[in-house]
């Protein structure tokens, strides 16, 4: 048991929630209700699909990953999974930087990229769940793992919830893993139920309200 709570503690690092939530609306056939045939993500064209999973690559999971290395290689943080509670300011800081590079990234496009209002929400959400974590952390140990659960899972059902036809399965299949992460997180004692459910409030929620308000702002 303790081998498989590890196993999806590392397959479901934060790092790469982002990652999972992009190749599940990208690639998962979907027809949206506006029958609009770009309002689907599924309908672009490959190479432009690429790019988005290149992109978020790049500054959710490369260049973070990089910045934790070099943090544990000067002994800011004494291991890779952060244990420590203070420790993790730094790098929830840095994480909530690269978040706003992305965005500011994605938002000066030239005019004519297909950039939706969905992954411009994303980005932000992830920024404004960074900023709400890096000040609980000062008092709390919230559950980072429980935020990108959460965030996947609200991304994900904001997304759907556009569509006329999408994977149902998908969607709860989402949501169960995410228990099975968090309950995961509570058998290794990394974590209480309190800061596991925290998390994924904080996660979930900012995603839903973050994807809303662009989405009325882009209108």
């Amino acid at each position: 048991m303790r081998f498989i709570s590890n196993f999806l503690s590392w397959i479901f690092l934060p790092l790469f929630t982002p990652i999972y939530g992009l190749l599940i609306v990208l690639f998962s056939p979907s027809v949206p209700k506006s029958f609009l045939r770009l309002d689907s993500l599924y309908e672009y064209p490959f190479e432009v699909k690429i790019l988005y999973v290149l992109l978020f690559a790049v500054f959710i999971v490369f260049a973070p990953g990089l910045s934790f290395l070099v943090l544990r290689l000067n002994k800011t943080i004494s291991s890779l999974s952060m244990e420590n509670r203070e420790e993790r300011l730094t790098p929830i800081a840095l994480m909530t930087i690269y978040c706003l590079i992305l965005y500011m990234f994605l938002l000066y496009q030239p005019e004519g990229a297909m950039i939706p209002s969905i992954i411009m929400g994303m980005a932000v959400g992830g920024a404004v769940a960074g900023f709400a974590a890096f000040h609980i952390t000062k008092i709390m140990k919230i559950s980072l793992h429980g935020i990108g659960m959460g965030a996947l899972a609200g991304f994900i059902f904001m997304y759907f919830s556009g569509m006329e036809y999408y994977s149902l399965w998908l969607l709860v299949a989402t949501f169960l893993v995410g228990g099975l992460v968090l309950s995961a997180r509570m058998y290794l004692n990394a974590h209480t139920l309190k800061e596991v459910g925290l998390g994924y409030g904080l996660g979930f929620t900012t995603q839903i309200l973050t994807i809303l308000i662009y989405q009325i702002i882009d209108k």
